[in-house]
């Protein structure tokens, strides 16, 4: 039997709303379990369609910013006027955008496409993990010293996300979202890719800075980092 699918946008309507958002490709879910998926990494990102009373909204958003620490995950609300005080108080309690109830999906599509590029911003130049240590963009490789590891792409842009948050425990759903992995894909998809750059990185010694935090995620950890109880390569 196939794994439940994973959804990677959910879809919200709250009671003030005349109606919800015209997205299709989103899973309607009630707030409760939207606040409980998107904490736990099932999903990337909400739409959230509210009516002029935005208290709820409110109270949803603060909720959610305060049990995912403000990274992830991303928020749209809906609104019937998105300059109205309404607005501007679910701002500041956290959406990364507003639009229009009657969005058409084309432009709910876009949106989504530019909250992900902040979430996840593509690698681009260098990224320096330690001295003599660098990815470089432009070629898809890790340079150690004076060798030149190629990567492949998806195993590229793993190790770029880790190493541009060093010790920084990464969901992943995080990793999903940064590899671009379809939400129809396998859940144990980021665990493959990271025993694949396990073993590219094995033979220069750097396998053990790919750090699994059990029940979190992983992490890149420093190179005077042991591993402790909590992780294991």
């Amino acid at each position: 039997m196939n794994p439940p699918v994973k959804h990677a946008v959910l879809r919200l309507h709250f009671s003030s709303a005349q109606a919800p958002c015209l997205d299709s490709n989103s899973q309607p879910v009630a707030t409760d379990e939207a606040l409980q998926r998107l904490q736990t990494g099932d999903a990337w990102a909400a739409l959230a369609a509210s009516g002029e009373d935005v208290g709820a909204l409110t109270n949803w958003l603060m909720r959610l910013r305060q049990r995912v620490g403000g990274r992830l995950p991303g928020v749209i609300v809906f609104l019937p006027d998105c300059a109205s005080p309404g607005a501007m108080a679910a701002l500041k309690a956290g959406a990364d955008a507003l639009l229009p109830l009657d969005s058409p999906p084309a432009l709910i599509r876009i949106q989504l496409a530019r909250l992900r590029e902040r979430i996840t911003p593509q690698p681009e130049g260098g990224l320096r993990l330690d001295p003599g240590l660098e990815l470089d963009s432009q070629t898809r490789s890790l340079r150690i010293g004076d060798q030149h590891l190629p990567l492949p792409t998806q195993q590229f842009h793993l190790l770029w996300t880790l190493g541009a948050r060093p010790g920084e425990v990464l969901s992943t759903q995080e990793l999903r979202l940064a590899m671009d992995v379809p939400a129809r894909a396998r859940a144990d998809t980021v665990h493959t890719a990271v025993a694949r750059l396990r073993r590219h990185l094995r033979p220069h010694a750097l396998d053990q800075r790919v750090q699994t935090v059990h029940g979190a995620g992983y992490r890149w950890a420093a190179a005077a980092e042991p591993t402790d109880d909590s992780a294991t390569t």
